[in-house]
């Protein structure tokens, strides 16, 4: 009955300490849903370029959009860059992440080049509340180009001590446990 209740104690306190820490190591993951129609943004009878958006942003798809939209301009037309889903943007990221977390913003931008017959990539790299890399604001999109956000957060201070703290309280639970049942 001892040998029971210490291989209990021991399992529990396994699953909540790897519990906590996928809770706190893993960034929520949405499916992305994928839609047949594109949104067209473009009056009729104005030049337009099509181009897909994928990603972290709050409404992904193909978008038919004016000749000369800028990158930002895009991203204001897709909602701005979102956090862990659809209803969730940058500006709300303490309420997900916690204690103030600042997140980066990674903007890919892909091109076929058809004369040299290969992929290009742009890169643009900020934070919240930092001012746009150079060259994104002024990159205008052409027919055919992707765009692909990414949000990358790191760990705060203080969610590293509540790391530390649910894994003092787990360690200390099964040792009553223990002590409790078996000494």
């Amino acid at each position: 009955m001892k040998l029971f209740f210490l291989k209990s104690a021991v399992i529990l306190m396994l699953f909540t300490a790897i519990f906590v820490t996928q809770s706190y190591s893993q960034i929520e993951q949405e499916v992305p849903q994928f839609r047949s129609d594109i949104v067209r943004l473009a009056a009729t009878g104005v030049l337009a370029d099509t181009i897909n958006v994928w990603g972290a942003v709050t409404q992904r798809g193909r978008f038919m959009v004016p000749r000369g939209t800028t990158v930002t301009q895009m991203l204001s037309y897709t909602g701005g860059p979102g956090i862990g889903g659809r209803s969730t943007r940058v500006g709300e990221a303490r309420s997900i992440y916690g204690y103030y977390a600042r997140p980066q913003v990674e903007v890919y931008l892909h091109r076929y080049d058809e004369d040299m017959q290969e992929e290009k990539l742009e890169r643009w790299v900020y934070r919240l509340r930092e001012p746009f890399p150079p060259g994104m604001r002024d990159y205008q999109l052409q027919n055919g180009e992707y765009v692909t956000v990414l949000i990358r957060t790191r760990p705060t201070t203080l969610q590293y001590v509540l790391f530390g703290i649910t894994t003092l309280g787990s360690l200390a639970g099964g040792y009553f446990l223990v002590e409790r049942f078996f000494l």
